[in-house]
């Protein structure tokens, strides 16, 4: 269905404040609640003759991954997009255009006013800030694709990390009395501390992640950079033509001042 400019332009403010609140949001989990992306499971089981202690299980399912977090912006910010460049692309009809190539790859011809645009989407602090706050996976631990059966439907991008294995354990102390070589009624009996450390409880621990490798992080950075160089270098192609003179100017403050 063919759309009307008047449209868009209408439509434009809802999707700006839709698009601004997902950014915020998102960049909000990211800096604060990197417990969405963490998961841990803990198991306990008290051997025979010592106190259970329920407090040592523990489990937390990974709620969310970073993968997740970006399909869904992407998803439901996808059509702010396409109206934003749409309004420009239509506006600047017929003007300057240019070639836009990233990394060797060309995008097709935009207008400048599309590119301009597309620039100070690029230089939007909040958007710099989501990409460099994405949580990210230790580096110190070894991690591995989880193939916990409860992450089986999260597409490989949940992690663990090797299961932790042991025993509780607990220290014994118990008196006896030192054998004396020399014995003498009338001499106290010696007594000595001994300790013995037994295990108490059988244990298991593992971590769970749905956050980014730094790797990750930094590649997706490095491709927002290398995307506003080349729409930098695309507008300096763009503006490099003859003007075309407005009137436009002229004639405001006349009508303002003189009503002509």
């Amino acid at each position: 269905m063919t759309q009307k400019l008047n449209t868009l332009l209408a439509l434009r403010e809802k999707y700006e404040t839709t698009f601004k609140n997902a950014l915020n949001d998102l960049v909000s989990k990211f800096k604060s609640e990197q417990g969405l992306f963490q998961g841990v499971r803990k198991t306990y089981e008290a051997i025979e003759g010592f106190a259970d202690e329920p407090n040592k299980r523990v489990f937390r399912k990974v709620a969310s991954t970073v993968q997740e977090q970006l399909d869904w912006f992407k998803k439901y910010n996808t059509d702010y997009l396409k109206q934003l460049f749409t309004i420009e692309k239509t506006n600047g009809s017929g003007l300057a255009k240019s070639e836009l190539t990233v990394g060797g790859k060309s995008w097709g011809e935009f207008t400048s006013t599309e590119l301009l645009r597309l620039k100070g989407f690029l230089e939007n602090n909040q958007l710099k800030a989501m990409y460099n706050t994405i949580p990210v996976r230790s580096e110190t631990t070894l991690w591995k694709p989880s193939a916990d059966d409860i992450y089986s439907d999260r597409g490989g991008k949940i992690f663990e990390d090797p299961i932790d294995d042991g025993y509780a354990k607990t220290t014994l102390k118990e008196q006896y009395i030192l054998t004396d070589p020399h014995p003498d009624a009338k001499r106290p009996a010696v007594v000595a501390d001994k300790t013995t450390q037994v295990n108490i409880g059988h244990y298991t621990s593992q971590d769970f992640s749905g956050a980014a490798s730094i790797r990750e992080r930094a590649e997706m950075i490095a491709r927002l950079d290398l995307l506003h160089k080349a729409v930098v270098e695309a507008l300096e192609k763009a503006n490099d033509v003859e003007v075309v003179e407005s009137v436009l100017g002229d004639k405001l403050f006349s009508y303002i001042h003189d009503g002509k």
